[in-house]
């Protein structure tokens, strides 16, 4: 496949990306307006649907994908797709509601409750969306997810507008409103960009075991991957309280400029180790590797040390004093985003078939990363929580890269590569341009 075919496809996965970070202006408008309290109630809600939409993704959702390239199964994979999703989302969901109560108590906050109580309603409306997204994913449909995710955004964007011109954004159930109202019209637009789609009967050869032996591992994999990113607000909202939680997302939420930046190389990185290793061409993927790792990181690198020297304090501008100890989470997540161009390696081991090592060194991460934030937590060391998850990142990334590097065999120093590769263009064309002067 030459990328020049497919550029298109590729313009609007990029567009995508952008309605994420564009969006996520947005919600810096929304924490201001919060009470840190309030954000922080939200915060849980939004990262327990978050988790178990993930679990399901990978469980119940990624045959649609993998057995998908079969029309005739397509009507039967829809079916058990969709029972497994919805069994998997109603469990999860359930779950939580009828333990609201003791786990009101763990958090020390009684508006868990509240939270435990929307939360069936929240998976209710967010399950039809994450099942036709599988539909588009697999029928590489860029335009239409730009499309629903465009209306997704567009809705929150409108009543965030709204609400603040109106004053009508002070509490936990006002911003559960606009999240509300635009994951439905998501789900619709969703349901109708689709609609051709969604067959549903029990002929084909799939069989329910087939689909679960697939998803299963790469349930788990998923599950140990969100864990630390998603559920690590119960854990400091159970030592800390949903104050701390409210100042600390929001600087979660800005790292994740750092974390759409690197889903899109992944996303270009994947499918090229697939061709690139099927074809036996390991010299050019050892050059795609490298270059792919030096031309993250150096930036990464730059972007953290600028970031680390004052130009994070424009969170404070931004949201106003009351969130002015986001600063030092933010500085103590950034050193992440130097972990993230060996992450990208879990991708490479992937296109080789080795899941199974991607889950094993997730666990790893996730084992590791845990302790270092429960025993912050219990050390009441506040501003260090954020470690949990930047030894979990730098864990799974040098793993990974090891994995890699022993498989395929490039030298570590060539992680560098864009140094001399930009040394040996500068003397290439200033060798030329002497030869045109002499000339």
């Amino acid at each position: 496949m030459r990328v020049t075919e497919h550029l298109g496809k590729i313009s609007w996965s990029l567009a995508d990306k952008g309605l994420y970070v564009g969006y996520g202006l947005v919600q810096l408008l929304q924490v201001k307006a919060l009470p840190a309290e309030e954000y922080g109630v939200f915060s849980l809600l939004v990262a327990l649907n978050t988790w178990i939409m993930i679990v399901s993704d990978g469980s119940a959702l990624a045959g649609i994908i993998q057995f998908g390239t079969d029309k005739n199964e397509r009507a039967r994979l829809n079916t058990l797709a969709f029972v497994i999703h919805t069994l998997i989302v109603g469990v999860g969901a359930a779950l939580v509601y009828l333990f609201r109560t003791p786990l009101s108590d763990v958090f020390s906050e009684p508006r868990f409750e509240a939270v435990a109580t929307m939360l069936p309603l929240y998976c209710l409306l967010t399950l039809p969306r994450m099942f036709c997204l599988k539909i588009i994913y697999r029928d590489i449909r860029m335009r239409d997810l730009f499309l629903i995710d465009l209306i997704w955004f567009g809705v929150r964007t409108i009543l965030t507008t709204h609400a603040l011109a109106t004053d009508q954004l002070h509490d936990f159930y006002d911003i559960v409103r606009i999240d509300f109202y635009g994951m439905a019209a998501s789900s619709a637009a969703s349901v109708m960009f689709t609609i051709k789609d969604l067959r549903f009967g029990w002929e084909g050869a799939v069989t329910l075991r087939q689909y679960l032996k697939y998803g299963i591992p790469l349930a788990l994999a998923t599950a140990l991957n969100s864990t630390p990113r998603q559920l690590d607000v119960l854990v400091i909202a159970a030592f800390f309280g949903v104050g701390v939680v409210g100042v600390y997302n929001p600087a979660k939420n800005l790292f994740r400029f750092f974390e759409q930046a690197f889903d899109a190389v992944a996303a270009l990185l994947y499918p090229a180790s697939v061709r690139m290793f099927s074809q036996h061409r390991y010299d050019d993927l050892k050059i795609m590797i490298t270059k792919v790792i030096s031309l993250t990181l150096l930036p990464t690198i730059a972007f953290v040390v600028i970031l680390e020297l004052g130009a994070s304090n424009v969170i404070v501008w931004l949201l106003g004093e009351q969130y002015a100890a986001s600063v030092t989470h933010f500085n103590v997540l950034i050193f992440a985003a130097i972990g993230m161009p060996f992450v990208l390696m879990s991708s490479v081991i992937a296109a080789m078939g080795h899941s199974a090592v991607v889950v094993r060194y997730s666990a790893y991460g996730l084992v590791i990363g845990m302790a270092v934030l429960f025993a912050a937590s219990f050390a009441r060391i506040e501003w260090a929580i954020g470690l949990g998850l930047v030894v979990n990142t730098i864990v799974v990334g040098l793993l990974c890269t090891a994995y890699v590097r022993r498989s395929i065999n490039f030298p570590l120093r060539s992680v560098l590569r864009v140094i001399t590769d930009a040394r040996s263009s500068l003397e290439e064309r200033r060798a030329l341009k002497n030869g045109r002067n002499g000339k």
